[in-house]
């Protein structure tokens, strides 16, 4: 019998997580220790992820101290270089579907980033309108009709590495 390799899932973190990594109110602890795991995960190779240049502009307009340790984070995290007029047409998918709400056209931004970039998950704590079964299954439908494939949304929580 042939062993077969493990193959590491591939993350794609959109702008929420990184936020997290640094939030000090005490009602957030069990999220940012999560953020914080799955960071070094990441480092340690146990997980992969990458991001967009969406995430770059969201963060860049952090007013703040915090801005340069958000952007520092960021480069830790790779960022492919994907075709932007088909990151444009399927985010645009999205939100004709309604899938996405207009006002949140970035999110579709960063669903369409992490189909193109063959993600396995989509990681988010964006629970209203990403990190929910609802939306992942809508998502879902419009990658199917775009013959893309479907994805998974989780939360930092749910895609951390555990040993048996």
């Amino acid at each position: 019998m042939l062993n077969a390799v493990k193959r590491r899932r591939l993350l794609y973190l959109e702008t929420s997580i990184f936020g997290f990594y640094f939030d000090s109110e005490p009602r957030n602890a069990l999220r940012r220790d999560a953020v914080v795991s799955l960071f070094t995960q990441i480092r340690a190779g146990i997980l992969e992820a990458f991001t967009s240049p969406v995430t770059f502009s969201e963060l860049n307009r952090t007013l703040g101290p915090r801005r340069d340790d958000l952007l520092a984070l960021l480069t830790e995290i790779s960022t492919p270089a994907l075709e932007q007029t088909e990151v444009d047409a399927l985010a645009e998918a999205y939100l004709k579907a309604k899938v996405i709400p207009v006002e949140y056209a970035n999110d579709a931004v960063h669903v369409a980033c992490a189909t193109l970039g063959r993600a396995d998950v989509l990681v988010s704590l964006n629970l209203r309108h990403l990190a929910n079964a609802w939306a992942e299954r809508r998502i879902a439908g419009v990658n199917l009709q775009q013959s893309y494939q479907a994805i998974g949304i989780r939360t930092p929580e749910e895609v951390l590495a555990y040993e048996d």
